[in-house]
């Protein structure tokens, strides 16, 4: 990480809203925002459609030399692979099951790191996910840690389905939750939990623009 540079990291539970505020605070500092699942849902997908890839370390060193991160307009990543883009392959359930397994494995994860590390540019980053502020940027200049309670998440996600055209079930989004929390919780590889600077924040009760507000006050606090 480029020490000059500021990153923000926004670690948390599943939807949690870490990623809709990320993209709110890129908005508001006109700061690049990293949401690192989609690179874990990236092997997922690739892994759904080309087994075949995964069957041996140089296969999959293949793999992850074919996925790149490129900066969009809208200050946000685009994943590719082999060239195309798949960001919009990435979002459906199974995927996000499946990327939850493959975040285990400590060689991808060790694979991936120069990839997202290589987001910082300026004007800054704000990297959301798993263990951004207690792996892959340790160093980064303000760390938030989001949790909610499992029925608020699971409207949060269920709402967000329906309004993609899908036709979900609630009490399978609440079970496929506490599933990925189980999981993500409890890995002994880079498990997720709040790093020891975080500044923790409930957002079960709390609007996005209030949430929003009170992380640009510990940014300017932080003298970010």
């Amino acid at each position: 990480m480029t020490d000059n540079i500021p990153v923000i990291t926004i670690d948390g539970l599943a939807s949690s809203g870490k990623s809709s505020v990320s993209k709110l605070l890129s908005k508001r500092l006109k700061y690049f925002v990293l949401d690192s699942g989609i690179l874990y849902r990236a092997i997922a997908y690739i892994k759904i459609n080309e087994p075949n890839s995964f069957s041996s370390k140089s296969l999959l060193n293949e793999v992850i030399n074919n996925i790149y991160l490129k900066p969009s307009e809208n200050l946000d990543f685009l994943v590719t692979y082999k060239d195309k883009d798949i960001s919009n392959n990435l979002y459906e359930e199974e995927i996000g099951l499946a990327a939850s397994e493959i975040s285990k494995n400590e060689d991808i994860r060790n694979l991936l790191l120069p990839i997202q590390q290589g987001c910082v540019s300026m004007p800054g980053l704000i990297a959301n996910g798993r263990d951004m502020g207690t792996k892959v940027f340790p160093n980064a200049q303000l760390k938030v840690y989001f949790t909610a309670d499992i029925d608020v998440r699971a409207e949060r996600r269920y709402e967000q389905l329906l309004k993609s055209g899908s036709k979900p079930s609630f009490k399978n989004i609440r079970k496929s939750l506490v599933d990925r929390d189980e999981k993500d919780i409890n890995r002994e590889i880079s498990p997720l939990k709040a790093a020891k600077e975080a500044v923790i924040i409930d957002s079960s009760k709390l609007n996005i623009e209030s949430i929003l507000d009170k992380i640009l006050e510990l940014y300017k606090i932080s003298g970010v």
